[in-house]
């Protein structure tokens, strides 16, 4: 049986399937390497993709279920959780887009250890993504980082407690917009 590889949504080929998918991912990698078509992927890529995964789901679900009525209540922490774990993979992708690797969870700590540069992209984007949102008030990155801190840890596990943490969606969004344009900054 024959598997068809799809590199960025487009079939290049296909390799034979054995049935075992660590084996047909190899044959797929052997391809790929073969016709010069694998590109490696660097640590910034690999995180930024994650974070983008998850921005891209909460996104999702905002628009489907809570931007309008009628709106599904039961779906506001899967955006939660969502958001917040990719404002933390974005924290470390763009860390890792100025050469440093960062470690940990809270957001607060994360953005305090960004390098000079990454802060700098942050302070670029800042304006024009807070024209795209209906905040409450100037922009003010730093403070809905501080909401946001704990948020991910209250909320993944929210009906074992009696409340999480109050998450302003708008401001939420904010901090994924501008995390994300600041890693697609090109380099000045």
């Amino acid at each position: 049986m024959k598997k068809t590889v799809i590199l960025n949504g487009i079939a290049v080929g296909e390799v034979e399937s054995t049935g075992n998918d660590e084996e047909d991912m190899e044959a797929v990698r052997a391809f790929l390497d073969a016709r010069g078509l694998r590109k490696e992927v660097t640590p910034f890529q690999a995180a930024y993709n994650a974070a983008l995964a998850f921005a891209n789901t909460s996104a999702y679900l905002y628009e489907r279920d809570l931007s309008r009525p009628p709106r599904r209540g039961q779906n506001i922490a899967p955006f939660v959780v969502n958001a917040t774990f990719g404002i933390e993979l974005y924290f470390k992708a763009l860390a890792l887009k100025h050469g440093k690797t960062l470690r940990g969870h809270k957001l607060v700590q994360l953005h305090k250890a960004l390098p000079q540069a990454a802060l700098d992209s942050i302070e670029r984007v800042t304006p024009a993504c807070a024209r795209d949102r209906m905040l409450p008030g100037a922009p003010d990155f730093a403070g809905y980082v501080r909401q946001l801190n704990d948020i991910y840890s209250e909320w993944r596990y929210y009906y074992e407690t009696e409340r999480a943490g109050k998450v302003e969606i708008e401001p939420t969004i904010f901090v994924m917009q501008v995390l994300h344009a600041a890693c697609c900054l090109a380099d000045a």
